[in-house]
Order: C-alpha cells, then structure tokens, then sequence
C-alpha cells in the first residue's frame, strides 16, 4: 500500500509541477482514489482524519471578510497612504509592504495576512501601473518568514513549542533576530532579479496627486469597516486565551462582515471565495493523510536520523536542509508532528542527542521557511497566486516560482543551518 500512496503523490506532484491537469482535479482525483482503494480502513473515519477542517472553514470565512472589506475602499486608501509614506522609491516601499507583512504573519496566521495584503498591493500596482508579481512574491516569502518568528505564527510552531515546553518570550527571542536577516536577504534577493520592475521613479508631484479620500464612497462604511478589521486582528491576538479556532474567527470575520455591511444580498461574495483553493487543500489534504497513515512520513523522520549517524552536528543540519526541502512539498504539518516524537527519544537512543534544544529550533526554522520553495509549499503561496491570477491575469508556473525561489530559500536554510548550529554550542 505504500508504493500506490508514494506513486499516486508523485503523479499529482508531476501534473502540478508541469501544469498538463489542473491542480486541483489531481489532487482530488489522487485523494479520491486513494479512499476509493481503501487505504484507510474505512473511508469516511480516513477522511475525517485527514482533512484539517479547521483550515478549510479557515480561508472560507476570510475569503468572504477580505471582499466585503474590499467595497469599503479601505485597501485602496491604505494603499495610497503606504505609497506617499514610502515616497518615490519602489524599492523602499517594497521593504516597508513586506516587513509589515512579516510583523502581521508573526501573529496571525499568514493567508490571513496574504488575503489582507495582496489586494492593497493590488490597488498600489494599479495607482503607480506597475507589476505586481514581484510584490505579491516578495509578500508570500514574508508571510512564511514572518509566520516562522513567534509560536503562533505557523501551525508547525504551535506543535513544537507544545512539545518542547519552550516559553513564548524564549521562542521569539531566539527566533526573530535571525527571521529578521532571513526576510532582509530575501527582499535584497528579489530587488536584484526584478532590478528593472524597481528602476522606476515617480516624482512627487504625480504622488500628491493621488487623493485616498476619494476612495471613500461612505465615511460611514469605511469607519465601521476599520473598526471590525482591528476587531477581528484583536481575536486572533487573543485567540489562545480565548480558546478560538482559527476557523471560528474566520467564520465570524465572514458572516459578521456580512451582517453588518450585506445582510440582503451575499451571493456575489460566496462566488469570489477561491474554491478551486479549497478543493486543492481537500484534496492534499487526503493525499498528505495517507502518506501518514501507511507510514511514509515515519520512514522519511526514522531515515534522517539514521543518515545523522549520531552526530549532533550532523543531525541539525540534516533536519534545517531535510525539513526545508520536504516542506516545498508536502504539507509541514504532518512532517513536524512525525519529527517531534522522533526528537523527544534521542535521549534515549545515544547520549550525544542529550540536549536536543537547538534541533526543536532547527525543526522550526526548516519546516516553516521550506515553504517557500515551490508554490504549493504553504497555504500562503497556493492562495496568493490564485488571486493574483484570478484578478491580475498573471501566472506564475511551478518552474517560474521555483526560479525566484530558489535563492531566498537557499539563504534561509543556509542561515538557518549556521544559527542552528551556533545555537547548539551556546544552549
């Protein structure tokens, strides 16, 4: 049964990297088929394991809160505010966009902090006429660095943390300062590939021409819409305490912006939510499930221990480099919650693994930048390409991503090799 779980894997991972089917139906014709064999006992129970329900309702609800907020015209005055703050360079205003992207993903989780960004970007690409490939691209990596800073920034850092029984205040004072060089290098990365796009200049006269009043049809609607946005940013920093779902609070961003903005009229908002994104989540959902029920997610954590052939050294650049490259692929989640118990009982296994401390934050930093890697890797990057698709007209192909990739991925883990490493002596 694992050979027809890895084979069905890697022919949706072959139609997604080359674009011959559409993602979505591969994915759900590969989970599909997998139920259908039975590689879950029963089908049903197997498909209430593997879906992460929370994640679905999750995007659902903020799909519908980011367009009711849209009719507000609060992210095209943001838009316009951020552009006269950030003056006539672009690429000073790329740097300010993406590390206020990075701050926000630090805290809330970061296709929340994508479906909040990417149509301000879009407002701005449209007020200066420029592409927004390279900011929507450049707001992608600093979701998933930004998310990586803090416990509650990525669902991997939530496990760890629980696990390992490492401190919030630990956690993000180990953890920022190197995120924070990581998501510098990777702006200064995407400057230089896309050095014409941030040649140009605008002067100040054509910025103060651009008025952000004007985009407010009602002052009414745009303070009430202000106001539940910080609301809604207000319970996802209170999520813990409050012991809210993300899902719940993405519910309630939907159908409470609904009440109080379009309590008549809601199907032109249901039919902007992504739902190809939702299907494509469904079914890899299902896919990643099986790979974890027959046991190919175990195999792949117990061989990278093998190949560390009881060196700590070894082993934390194993899992940086391991959990990085896996995490392009396929979903961190199951792979983090496969490496925890695998870490937890290296104690036992050998005494070089007695402080095992810096391989939780090799774990993290690995599982969580990985994403970056290809287009599929993190929830962020599946639905910011969709939109910008859908509302852009612009593609970004599995290759093309990989080719911008490529190099903030490679620094990230570099980087993050070389502080896990530094943390290994000094924790």
């Amino acid at each position: 049964m694992k050979l027809v779980v890895a084979l069905t894997f890697s022919l949706v991972l072959y139609f997604v990297v080359t674009g011959k089917l559409n993602k979505t139906i591969a994915a759900m014709v590969g989970g599909l088929t997998l139920l259908a064999i039975r590689v879950f006992p029963d089908p049903y129970e197997g498909l209430k394991e593997s879906i992460d329900i929370n994640t679905l309702l999750f995007l659902i609800g903020m799909m519908i809160f980011v367009r009711v907020m849209e009719t507000s015209g609060i992210f095209e005055y943001i838009a316009i505010k951020t552009v006269k703050i950030a003056g006539t360079s672009l690429p000073k205003l790329f740097f300010a966009i993406t590390f206020v992207v990075g701050f926000v993903s630090a805290f809330i989780d970061n296709v929340t902090t994508i479906l909040i960004f990417v149509p301000v970007t879009f407002a701005i690409s449209d007020i200066l006429n420029i592409d927004p490939v390279p900011f929507v691209l450049g707001e992608i990596f600093a979701s998933n660095i930004g998310g990586t800073m803090t416990p509650i920034g990525d669902p991997p850092n939530i496990l760890i943390t629980s696990a390992a029984k490492i401190p919030f205040t630990e956690f993000i004072k180990y953890m920022v300062p190197v995120n924070l060089i990581i998501l510098f290098l990777a702006d200064v990365s995407l400057l230089v590939t896309f050095k014409k796009e941030f040649s140009r200049q605008f002067s100040r006269e054509f910025l103060e021409a651009f008025d952000e009043s004007k985009v407010v049809k009602s002052r009414k609607r745009f303070v009430l819409a202000s106001g539940f946005m910080f609301f809604i940013i207000f319970l996802f920093l209170l999520q813990k305490p409050l012991k809210l779902e993300s899902s719940i609070i993405g519910l309630i961003a939907g159908f409470f912006g609904l009440l109080i903005f379009e309590p008549q009229e809601i199907t032109p908002f249901l039919e902007k939510v992504e739902w190809e994104v939702i299907f494509f989540f469904l079914g890899l959902f299902i896919i990643t499930g099986a790979m974890e029920k027959v046991g190919i997610m175990k195999d792949i954590a117990n061989f990278l221990v093998k190949i560390a052939s009881g060196s700590a050294v070894t082993l934390v650049s194993v899992i940086v480099w391991a959990s990085g490259i896996l995490s392009g692929f396929v979903d961190n989640i199951p792979f983090a919650a496969t490496m925890i118990p695998v870490i937890k009982g290296l104690p036992t296994i050998s005494p070089q693994f007695s402080n095992i401390t810096p391989l939780w934050y090799a774990l993290a930093l690995g599982a969580c930048l990985g994403g970056n890697l290809t287009p599929v890797g993190a929830s962020a990057n599946v639905v910011g390409l969709t939109i910008m698709k859908k509302y852009k007209g612009k593609e970004i192909a599995f290759r093309s991503f990989i080719k911008y990739s490529l190099v903030v991925v490679f620094i990230s883990l570099v980087m993050s090799n070389v502080y896990s490493l530094i943390l290994l002596k000094i924790l």
